[in-house]
């Protein structure tokens, strides 16, 4: 007697088959069909049906998975020392020259954009 399959284990599969659509492996209709084996399986080779002909999904190496948490961490402690010279500059502004629209304005978006750019670099980074 095969074992029965839950929601999770067919949202799983639906993922994966979408993965694949994304990464050009399935046409349109070869996702539908086989998004609706996946959706009505019951058992386990039902679900496997759904996913035959392709390959497993790739899991990360130890090492890069070490490595992207360095990058992460590094690029926490950049964005932490980043964001406190920011606060200490945005202070002395307006201690120096009181609260201005300019200073109000500049310091914030100065932070958010240069911020962006940083978290998004880290990203890219990390994907390769």
């Amino acid at each position: 007697m095969a074992l029965l399959v839950g929601d999770r284990e067919r949202e799983h599969a639906a993922h994966e088959l979408r993965r694949h659509y994304s990464e050009g492996r399935l046409t349109m209709d070869e996702l539908a069909a086989r998004l609706e084996t996946a959706l009505r399986a019951r058992s386990g080779t039902q679900l496997r049906a759904a996913l035959n002909d392709l390959p497993p999904a790739v899991l990360q190496s130890p090492v890069r998975l070490l490595r992207n948490a360095a990058i992460f961490a590094g690029t926490a402690v950049i964005w932490l020392f980043w964001s406190l010279g920011m606060l200490v500059a945005f202070v002395a502004w307006v201690a120096a020259n009181g609260p201005s629209l300019a200073g109000l304005l500049v310091f914030p978006l100065l932070w958010l954009g240069l911020s962006w750019l940083l978290w998004s670099g880290s990203r890219r980074r990390r994907a390769r």
